[in-house]
């Protein structure tokens, strides 16, 4: 929601009007001079000379203001036809420039005020030209906290969550002691001046005669420190505050959360920061999704928690193979669209399964794909993991345009990193990628196109070994001895429901 200027210009005025009324009523009637009695008598003339000037400071204000904060009314109107950095630094010293405005027309106020009075006498005109610089003060500071508290919101349209610097507004340190000067201070030193003016004789009456004068200052004193004080403490907490809760929403998940920047000093940058921290984090986030993506989360969570290095380590891992059948016939017969849009198809089911199996797509060849359980990532029981995952790959490709042989082996491998120093990839190499290779070649030939060996059975635990049976033992392609091959047992009416 924007400022409501009208608002905003009734607050301001009003708070300078309340100033006004009260040191008149100070000078007037708590302050022991004869001369001030001759002067209230001459008030009723003055009066028009007074209304005059309040329209004047009134016309005034509100055309140098309006003057100063045209190009933002116009920015508020059309954004896309102003220089966002003008409108930003402008907004941002807004309550600066408030605050001068309102210090010249106090100037003006008390130049005529004082000549007025020092007609009556000059000890007058002191008086009246030094009490209304004291109020001056107190209701500018009060002006400036007022203004910077009013224009937050359109600060915050006109930043646009971005800050470049920190010069904009009084730096914080700044901001609270003068705050406590003006509206704590100057009171007091109000008081000072009372009583100094007792004893070298500006006053008339005796010492208790200056009691209401004295009562009037300390009660100011506690009024405006209480006022500027609350104003000051909001302008720094409101942001913290502010922060807090947009740390609280990051821990409970929202990566989108980001505060309003409408502060020119040190808070500014601590929002911006905030912000800009929140951009990369959600950047980092997007990275590793994607990275996670082309590579496994799981092996991007170890890239990014471990410096990658080029080399392995050996494993005992499970290996799963996957290869459509026909994928060629199936390409002639098809657009590429057609093509791509299959096999996105079949490979969600491929990667749901084995993600649910607690394995990992190692990778995607054409219309292959190989999966490893037990690496990068430790898994207890990983063979019992693979033949599962292969069970469950068969009923859940069942009823796809393509269909696939699945080859599941166990055994040592070299898993790590493999490459150049500028571009590798995460893989595993060993006899049980062959073997699961060489078993998927058959098991696209083979009722429920699922095999595995005796090997990589015996290494399941025995409620797997248990869904599936042995078959004849064959020589695979490439290798010199007889492998006894597995496939899994006709599934029941039971089991099938469940797939």
């Amino acid at each position: 929601m924007g400022t409501q200027w009208p608002v905003y210009a009734a607050l301001v005025l009003g708070a300078n009007l309340i100033g006004a009324i009260a040191i008149m009523t100070f000078v007037l009637y708590f302050l022991p001079m004869p001369e001030i009695k001759d002067f209230a008598a001459e008030l009723p003339s003055l009066m028009g000379v007074a209304a005059v000037y309040l329209i004047f400071a009134v016309v005034i204000g509100i055309a140098v203001t309006l003057l100063l904060f045209r190009p933002v009314l116009d920015w508020q109107r059309n954004p896309d036809e102003h220089d966002p950095n003008m409108v930003r630094n402008l907004v941002l010293r807004i309550p600066v420039y408030q605050s001068v405005v309102a210090a010249a027309v106090w100037l003006i106020g008390i130049i005529l005020a004082v000549v007025i009075s020092g007609r009556e006498s000059g000890r007058l005109g002191l008086v009246v030209g030094v009490s209304a610089t004291l109020a001056e003060l107190v209701v500018v500071i009060l002006t400036y906290l007022q203004a910077e508290r009013l224009v937050r919101p359109v600060a915050a349209q006109a930043v646009a969550r971005r800050f470049e610097d920190a010069t904009l507004e009084p730096p914080i340190k700044y901001r609270l002691i003068s705050t406590w000067l003006m509206t704590s201070g100057v009171p007091l030193v109000g008081i000072l001046l009372v009583l100094i003016a007792q004893r070298t004789g500006l006053f008339s009456g005796t010492a208790g005669d200056l009691v209401p004068a004295i009562t009037a200052l300390a009660l100011t004193a506690l009024g405006t420190g209480f006022i500027g004080t609350s104003f000051a403490v909001m302008s720094v907490v409101d942001p913290i505050v502010e922060l807090q809760d947009a740390i609280n929403r990051v821990r409970r998940g929202e990566n989108n959360a980001e505060v309003d920047i409408y502060d020119g000093s040190e808070l500014g940058v601590l929002q911006a920061g905030f912000n800009e921290m929140m951009r990369g984090l959600r950047e980092r986030q997007r990275v590793r999704d994607i990275f996670g993506r082309y590579v496994g989360a799981e092996v991007a969570q170890r890239a990014l928690e471990e410096r990658p290095e080029l080399g392995g380590e050996d494993r005992k891992v499970a290996v799963l193979f996957i290869d459509v059948i026909g994928s060629t016939t199936f390409a002639v017969n098809h657009s590429p669209e057609e093509v791509v849009e299959e096999l996105n198809k079949f490979f969600e089911h491929v990667v749901k399964v084995v993600h649910r199996n607690k394995g990992i797509i190692n990778k995607f060849q054409g219309d292959a794909a190989l999966a490893v359980f037990g690496a990068p990532l430790n898994v207890y029981d990983s063979a019992s993991m693979a033949l599962q995952a292969a069970r469950e790959l068969r009923g859940e490709l069942r009823g796809l345009e393509l269909q696939a042989g699945i080859g599941v082996a166990a055994g040592h491998v070299v898993a790590g990193h493999i490459g150049g120093a500028d571009r590798f990839e995460y893989t595993v190499i060993g006899d049980a990628v062959n073997e699961a290779a060489r078993l998927t070649e058959l098991a696209k030939d083979t009722p429920g196109q699922v095999l595995t060996n005796a090997a990589t059975l015996k290494t399941a635990n025995e409620a797997e070994q248990a869904r599936w049976t042995m078959m004849k033992s064959i020589e695979l392609r490439g290798r010199h001895r007889m492998t006894q091959l597995a496939r899994p047992i006709r599934a029941t009416l039971a089991e099938r429901s469940e797939v």
